[in-house]
């Protein structure tokens, strides 16, 4: 008993350490794009994530079979090679025209495609639940864009960019995510991210200029060493948390994520006000944040409510199996 609650305590902590680097990366990936190109910034990432892994995969001999795969499954872990890779190029290119507190916010419609793409795809039912956490996120989108949905209305807004291409991310993870569950039948979570992780980092060498890293300040250094190996710890706690944990909550404290970034914002406008990459959000606007993150726990709770409603059914069931016997 103690050392399950010991494994629930771990779970919690390690979901929430991944959330606050989710949470933190966008302002970080904020300063550094400011003055290098967003391929540039993602192959170091998935560059330095490709090798660590790489090395720990290799020590452990747990290198993905490829040679032992059918053609389907290495192009179905190309396909998401080539999502995932799309996701962070694309969520670090939205970076150029919003801020950090916008990316987080509309980077969370992943829980609705996914739900979305589980039930078109995987014939998975939409619960009850889920309806009340996908309106609850699409009203908390509403909300935080209270005061700029009439800039939307024109495509050569910078804004208006920003938003689409964070939403071409968000469709691009729910591609991977889809193709995830079906690869995990033939390879640990582990594996596939070390194999989209070096392709990745392979297709994008014709696109950068690694030499930019020389016009980096040293505060800039530090930011961008901390998205490399925010990548690294930040999917390690998120495997280990999986490990000891409930995938359902720790889907939900993943939803926290928007709160880090905003409350962080926050904090640095407090001791630098004349910080401009931050939106300032008004009180609707961080409303509309809230319930953005409520419809997201909620959504990923779903299983657990699914669970307890199935075992409830159960006992009844039992409980009137026996009466029906007593008597």
């Amino acid at each position: 008993m103690a050392e399950t609650q010991h494994n629930q305590v771990a779970g919690f902590l390690l979901s929430l350490t991944a959330a606050a680097l989710w949470g933190l990366l966008p302002i970080a990936l904020k300063e550094v794009i400011t003055i290098m190109d967003a391929a540039t910034v993602v192959w170091y990432r998935l560059m330095v994530a490709a090798v660590v892994l790489g090395v720990w995969l290799g020590v452990r001999g747990k290198w993905p079979p490829l040679l032992k795969m059918p053609k389907s499954e290495c192009w179905i872990l190309f396909i998401a090679a080539l999502s995932l890779c799309g996701n962070y190029y694309y969520f670090s290119l939205s970076l150029i025209y919003v801020n950090a507190e916008t990316s987080e916010a509309v980077i969370q419609l992943t829980t609705l495609l996914l739900i979305l793409g589980g039930v078109v795809f995987y014939k998975e039912p939409f619960a009850k639940v889920q309806k009340i956490g996908t309106g609850l996120i699409l009203l908390g989108l509403l909300l935080f864009f209270n005061d700029r949905l009439d800039t939307f209305v024109s495509l050569d807004n910078q804004e208006t960019m920003g938003v689409l291409i964070v939403v071409a991310a968000a469709v691009m993870w729910t591609v991977y995510a889809l193709l995830q569950k079906r690869l995990l039948t033939h390879f640990s979570s582990q594996q596939i991210l070390f194999f989209i992780f070096f392709v990745s980092s392979v297709l994008l060498v014709p696109f950068i200029t690694p030499l930019e890293v020389r016009r980096l300040s040293s505060w800039q250094w530090l930011l961008l060493v901390f998205c490399c190996f925010n990548t690294l710890i930040a999917y390690g706690s998120f495997s280990e948390a999986m490990n000891l944990w409930d995938a359902s909550k720790v889907s939900a404290t993943l939803a926290l994520a928007p709160l880090f970034t905003i409350g962080a914002l926050k904090v640095i406008v407090f001791f630098n006000p004349g910080y401009s990459f931050s939106d300032r959000l008004s009180l609707l606007s961080m409303l509309g944040a809230l319930l953005l993150i409520i419809g997201s726990v909620l959504t990923a709770l779903m299983p657990s409510f699914t669970h307890r409603e199935a075992i409830h059914k159960e006992v009844n069931g039992s409980g009137e199996h026996n009466q029906v016997t007593t008597v």
